[in-house]
């Protein structure tokens, strides 16, 4: 009978919808080191599959133009991604550190709905982290990408 209740767990976990996926351009700040950037594509790899499906975009960084010393680049990533033809699910993540802590800023196709307390997030100090748990780092990183989906017309 146990072995029953094994096979439904399992069945459920499988009937419910398939997660959200995203079309990543990542454009790493120039003041992001190597640790930075592996820990952005490891926390990218670990937001999969449970929390959303990361694939790349058809467009490249260079699309983007020059974005990351605007006052307010979300606006210039959204109208950049217009520009260049980005499609439903087209995210730019921009990544940086500041003092030693990793942050991200996420943005989709539309300069509208943005919602900057979601969509810029930091993730914690890189020497530490998953100081806060793993959990609570990938549930920020998966709101960044998922209200950036929403942006881009999901």
């Amino acid at each position: 009978m146990m072995i029953y209740a094994y096979i439904l767990a399992a069945m459920a976990g499988q009937l419910g919808p398939p997660p959200p996926q995203v079309s990543l351009i990542v454009s790493p700040a120039e003041s992001l080191s190597a640790e930075g950037r592996a820990a952005t594509q490891t926390i990218l790899g670990k937001l999969q599959p449970g929390y959303l499906t990361v694939k790349s975009s058809s467009l490249k960084p260079e699309d983007l133009g020059d974005c990351g010393e605007q006052a307010d680049t979300a606006i210039c990533l959204a109208e950049a991604l217009s520009r260049a033809g980005a499609n439903t699910g087209d995210i730019a993540l921009v990544s940086w550190e500041n003092d030693g802590v990793l942050h991200w800023l996420c943005v989709g196709r539309n300069a509208r709905p943005f919602v900057a307390s979601r969509q810029s997030v930091s993730l914690g100090p890189l020497a530490n982290l998953y100081g806060a748990g793993e959990t609570e780092l990938l549930q920020r990183a998966s709101a960044c990408l998922t209200y950036a989906g929403n942006q881009s017309g999901w």
